[in-house]
């Protein structure tokens, strides 16, 4: 009898054990699903609002075909330090893979740390922070420098006598920022046709660029011929702005073409834009994921190629 009773303990607790396995792996691989935490600069200006669309298309199909289990999108309010504290919240929610658009280069580089450090795989899009060559797995943009050189190449064509310009920059500190007014420099610093006012913060502003375009205005009058844009909110409302005061002579140019400058060069009242193909740059970053998840090496940086839009090509380009 105690031989029988002894093997039925032996049976049950054998059968406990298997439960108990099956459990801890049933959790384990719960635990395991990939959570993405998408990080967005803002939710409100338009060139953010086409990568935001592209990021929720991408990462919908991802979760619909099993390779994540979720994702939620956090906004960044264009705000370095929010940025920080949102990548805090998400990782307490459980997420294990982030996916971060840079408000700064600087402000917004904990965030990467961060990652790095708690072993969660980051993809920096569209703008870096400056430790994003160094910690994080992959970065997907755009050449910045590029974007600037082709803004500048474009006023030479236009007003080749040449003469003053201002550049209207974003939030001073973001890479872009940085990089756009790096490649102007490149085409115009040493120029002798052409004479810089001036680098206004105008912080992606609309309205911050159309002040300081009227103050550059009032102060150099007919000197004025180009006034040079880090992106297309400003460059659209300069050019409406120099239009409405009879100044058609000066060239407003920005980075992003976004539906509305885009329109603009179909109308003729607006040169030209500087094409950055934001949707491209989300969803190539979202297709490294199940690589990344692999554990298989993917590339450190994908460059998505800027596109200079004038009346000539502009019809491939209307939405």
């Amino acid at each position: 009898m105690k031989r029988i009773i002894g093997l039925a303990l032996l049976f049950c607790l054998a059968i406990a054990t298997i439960g108990a396995t099956g459990a801890s792996e049933g959790t384990s691989g719960q635990a395991d699903g990939v959570r993405v935490a998408y990080i967005a600069k803002n939710t409100v200006d338009a060139f953010h609002a086409t990568l935001n669309r592209s990021a929720k298309d991408s990462l919908n199909a991802l979760k619909a075909d099993g390779t994540i289990e979720s994702w939620q999108l956090y906004d960044g309010l264009t705000d370095p330090i929010t940025q920080v504290n949102l990548v805090e919240n998400a990782i307490a929610n459980g997420a294990n893979f982030v996916i971060l658009l840079p408000a700064e280069s600087e402000g917004s580089a904990p965030i990467v740390t961060r990652c790095s450090e708690a072993g969660i795989p980051i993809i920096v899009v569209n703008s870096r922070t400056n430790n994003t060559e160094a910690l994080a797995n992959a970065f997907v943009g755009s050449d910045d420098v590029q974007a600037g050189e082709m803004m500048a190449d474009f006023v030479k064509s236009q007003i080749p006598a040449g003469g003053k310009y201002a550049h209207m920059m974003g939030i001073v500190g973001n890479s872009a920022q940085k990089a756009r007014g790096i490649g102007i420099l490149n085409v115009l610093k040493d120029d002798s046709n052409w004479q810089a006012i001036g680098d206004y913060a105008a912080d992606w502003s609309a309205d911050k660029a159309v002040g300081f375009a009227s103050d550059v205005i009032t102060e150099y009058g007919a000197d004025v011929k180009a006034i040079i844009c880090d992106n297309d909110d400003m460059s659209s409302a300069v050019q409406n702005y120099v239009n409405s005061i009879g100044r058609e002579d000066i060239v407003a140019i920005g980075v992003d073409g976004n539906a509305g400058p885009v329109s603009m060069v179909k109308a003729g009242t607006l040169r030209s834009t500087v094409l950055q193909d934001g949707a491209a740059q989300v969803s190539t970053a979202v297709s490294l994921i199940p690589a990344i998840i692999a554990g298989n090496n993917v590339p450190k940086v994908t460059m998505v190629p800027f596109t200079l839009v004038t009346s000539e090509n502009v019809d491939q380009y209307i939405k």
